[in-house]
């Protein structure tokens, strides 16, 4: 059997640059590698994500028959309330905030990706 040892997550955007400036003031990512086609970011803690050029209006999301949207992907974070309030504050279209098993809520990235953040439920 193969053994992992990371994962990554490939982003369909329409703005390499724009999107890694996004992403670095919202999420903490920096860019690690370049390519003409794609750009690699990572944070501090080891999060890897890719930016693919995508012209074609593709989104990383999943959509249902119904319209409802699904991420395909999300980010843990150790306090998705306050992520939740800061992304507010600065103008970032966020859903609803949920309580179910920890804090989870969704968000859209300047190409309309759909994408999940959640804090893990305590015992407290």
């Amino acid at each position: 059997m193969a053994q992992l040892i990371s994962a990554y997550l490939t982003i369909p955007v329409s703005d390499l640059r724009r999107s890694a400036d996004w992403y670095a003031e919202h999420l903490g990512f920096t860019i690690t590698a370049e390519d003409p086609l794609y750009l690699e970011l990572t944070t501090e803690t080891g999060v890897r994500i890719l930016f693919q050029q995508n012209n074609d209006g593709i989104h990383s999301h999943m959509t249902y028959p119904n319209g409802a949207l699904q991420s395909a992907y999300g980010f843990i974070v150790p306090d998705a309330e306050s992520l939740y309030q800061q992304f507010k504050d600065k103008g970032v279209q966020v859903g609803k905030l949920f309580h179910y098993q920890g804090k989870s809520f969704s968000f859209y990235d300047p190409d309309g990706n759909f994408i999940e953040i959640w804090s893990l439920a305590t015992d407290h």
